[in-house]
This record gives C-alpha cells, structure tokens and sequence, in this order.
C-alpha cells in the first residue's frame, strides 16, 4: 500500500507552457508574414517606380531627337511610336500649357492632372490599378506636363500569390514546430518529472533512497544533486531525532522502573516507619535524576529552536570565572584537586549571555573534576585574543583517546569504557556545545591521552 506521501506524485506536463509557446510562435509568424510581405510589396512598387523614370527619360530622349515635331498630330505619332516600343503596357499622356490633353493611344484612360511633379502615385482607372508619375517635358518651343503610368496588375499577382503562400505556409509551420516543440519539450522535461516523481515518493521512512543524477552537465544533474544533499541532510537530522529520543527513552526508563518497583515494593508490605522512609528517599532520588535529565532535554531542545532566548549584555568574564572558581573549590578539595586560575586582574568584557557562559564553564569544570583524579590540577582561565575573549578549562586527568574524541559533543555519548562506570547522562558536553554556538563559536579540544585535556571557547568582546 502506497504511504501517504506517495499519493499525490507529481508529473510535469509541457502542455500549459506549450500553450504560451504556441501563442508566442504563432504572433512571431504572423508577425515576419506581415513583414515579408509590406517588405516585397515596397520592393515591388520600387521597381516600378524605377522603370517609370526610366520611362520619363526615354520619352526625353525620344522627343528630343526628333526636330520635326511641330504640330499636335506629330507629336501624338511620337508618343504612339513610343508607346508601341515598349513591351510592357506603359501608358503615356502629355497636356499642353493650355490644358488639352494628348494621348498616345485613343483607348487609353484618361488620368487626373491633379498631381505634382516629380511625385510617384498608385491609381484606379477603368477598374484596374496603375502606378504613375508626373514630369515637365519640353518640346517643339512648348512645355508640355507628361504622365506615364504603368499598370500593376503584375505586382498584385505577385503580391496574391505570395499571400496565399503565406496563408498556406504559416499553419504548415505552426503545425509542425508544434510537433516539434512538444517532441522536444517532453524528452528535455522527461528528467525532470522522473526527478520530481522520485522525490514526491521518498517519504521519512525512506530517506536513505536518492534520486538518479542524470549526467547532463546542466541544470537538471545540479538540481538532482542539490536534491541528494537535501535529502542526505535530512536523513541525518531525522537519525539524530530517532538516537535522540531513544537515547531519552532509555534514560528516563530505567529512574521510572526503579520508583514503580520501589513503590510497589512499599505498598505490598508492611513495614517500619524507617522502611517507607527510605523508600521514599530512593524514589526521591530518582526523581531528582529525571528532573535533571529533564531540565537538560529542555536546553537542548531550546537549543535547537530558532532564536536562543539569550540575552547579550557585556559582561565581566573575570569575575565569572571567579565566581565559578569559588563555587567548586570546596568539591576540588575533597577531590584532592588543585584548582587554580590563570585568569588577568584586570576585567574582561565580552556581549554574552552570563547566565549561558557560566553554565558551560560549570559543564566543564564538571567534566574535568569527574575525569582528573585525587593529586591533579584543573585551570580555568579568560584571555584576550583581540577583538575576542578566549575562556580555557585544562585539567592533567585521564584525557581523551583519539577514537572517543570526534565523538564527545554527542548526545547521551558515553562509550568511552574508562568513563562508563560514572555517573551523567552524556548530554553536558553537548549543552555545552550548544550555548557555544549560540555565542557564534565551538569549543575546541586538544588532549592526550594520559595527559589532561583542554577546552577553549572564542567569544565576541
């Protein structure tokens, strides 16, 4: 049966992104069509326009070779000679100063002289379209207004044909870069969705599974290996929290089986008034052991919460360790211990939580104690380094093997077997730890074995 997390897999489709794609691809084509196809008609009105200045300069060349042309039946003939020398339909009309007008041929439309000169214009005449110019051309002593004009129709067949292969040629291509761009965005979006469906079905209880790094180079294999580490931190976080509470279980199990037995034990027989209290003393015992353990789970959890609730005030590092210093005294003498300072006269000042600082140097302090035996030496002391105050706990007791050190900052560590026996739950080093990082610091070790320890703490002045 698929778990909870497994239900809702999701796939990466291309269609609503195909969707965008095709609108975007179908503007672009209609777009370059209109283009094409403004830009072919402007080509083709420029030719035309060409060959009618070459018209106008012909008729120039005509008339002007031939010194005979004195009346208007003569020049009409040269117009019509003209006319008739040129293939391609030009139309070519005069009017004289006084307005009349001269055509080359009777059959020809009759155009407006409502134009400038020199200027080029498109026409409607006896329902088809003509290009036309106007120009002065002198002649036979007079200056007469010339008009020729070429018909469009071959522009327009060009320009229909050409739209009708646009017409046919833009779906074409729609069509097939549709097909294309779905082919190619489903093969580039393959991985992804096979990456995004192994994702969506690894759930808490298999957090070991990865997913397939495809070797691209690209952004799919980073994005694949950015989803690893994820997922391998996230596994090692969840088996932190699975040792953390079993470790918990297994401590606050032990304190509750001995006050259940020790209660059951009172309640089933009758005893001396001495017996219950005793009883009573163990159960209270016990119960004083929970609630350290309890108070201890707190500051880790509160540890690992966002925001410490630490309050940072400059504070006199000289007189904490002092203060420390005289709170242990009595128990480094029963210990047979030399417990010494080697802290400056003068204050120290650091933005630190006083409460916080003074619980990991009595972390310390403790550890030392517990591991140095009767004739050693503890040393505690505060240094400035700079912009930085450095705190130091030294003891010359058992030290620490080069195995048990990576792991001391563990919580409920103990495997050291030198250290089994004591007492403690394997959670003062790692409060310790944690009020360290709180300050923006680590706690840093260097011991041999047989030769002592030493902790050192960098924090901010």
């Amino acid at each position: 049966m698929p778990s909870a997390e497994r239900r809702h897999e999701a796939h990466v489709h291309p269609a609503a992104p195909g969707c965008l794609v095709l609108r975007v691809l179908l503007f672009g084509l209609a777009l370059f069509g209109f283009g094409m196809w403004y830009v072919l008609q402007l080509r083709l009105v420029a030719g035309l326009d060409h060959r009618l200045a070459l018209r106008v300069a012909g008729i120039h060349t005509a008339l002007a070779a031939d010194a005979d042309i004195d009346t208007v039946a003569r020049l009409r003939q040269e117009l019509a000679e003209f006319a008739g020398e040129v293939p391609d339909g030009t139309l070519v009309q005069l009017r004289a100063p006084s307005g009349a007008l001269i055509q080359s041929s009777a059959r020809q439309p009759v155009f407006s002289a409502d134009f400038s000169e020199g200027t080029y214009h498109t026409v409607q005449a006896d329902a088809r379209s003509y290009r036309i110019t106007v120009a002065p051309l002198d002649t036979a002593g007079e200056r007469y207004q010339a008009l020729v004009a070429v018909p469009l129709h071959e522009v327009e067949a060009v320009m229909q044909a050409f739209r009708a292969l646009l017409f046919l040629m833009v779906p074409a291509v729609l069509i097939m870069a549709s097909l294309g761009g779905y082919w190619l965005s489903s093969r580039a979006l393959r991985p992804v969705d096979q990456i995004t469906t192994a994702a969506a079905s690894i759930g808490v209880r298999d957090l070991s599974r990865r997913i397939c790094v495809p070797q691209t180079g690209d952004e799919l294999q980073r994005m694949a290996e950015v989803w690893n580490a994820m997922l391998e931190r996230l596994e090692a976080s969840v088996q932190r929290i699975r040792q953390f509470t079993a470790d918990a279980s297994h401590e606050l199990r032990t304190p509750l089986a001995l006050i259940r037995t020790t209660a059951e034990l009172a309640l089933r027989r009758d005893g001396a008034p001495e017996d219950y209290r005793q009883s009573l003393r163990d159960i209270n015992t016990e119960v004083a052991h929970m609630t350290e353990l309890t108070e201890s789970l707190l500051c880790l959890a509160r540890s690992d919460a966002p925001g410490s609730g630490m309050t940072f005030v400059p504070t006199d590092l000289t007189g904490l360790v002092r203060s420390v210093l005289d709170e242990y005294a009595r128990l480094a003498t029963e210990k047979e211990l030399r417990l010494s300072s080697g802290t400056n006269s003068h204050p120290v000042i650091a933005m630190v939580d006083g409460a916080a600082i003074r619980r990991l140097l009595l972390i310390l302090l403790d550890n030392a104690v517990r591991h140095t035996p009767p004739g050693g030496a503890i040393t505690i002391s505060v240094l400035e380094q700079g912009h930085a105050a450095v705190l130091t706990v030294e003891d010359t007791g058992e030290g620490i093997s080069c195995e048990v050190l990576p792991h001391i900052f563990e919580r409920f560590y103990r495997a050291d077997p030198a250290r089994s026996g004591r007492s403690g739950f394997g959670l003062g080093l790692s409060i310790a730890q944690a009020i360290a990082r709180a300050h923006g610091a680590e706690i840093a070790v260097v011991s041999t074995p047989g030769a002592g320890a030493r902790f050192a703490v960098s924090v901010g002045r």
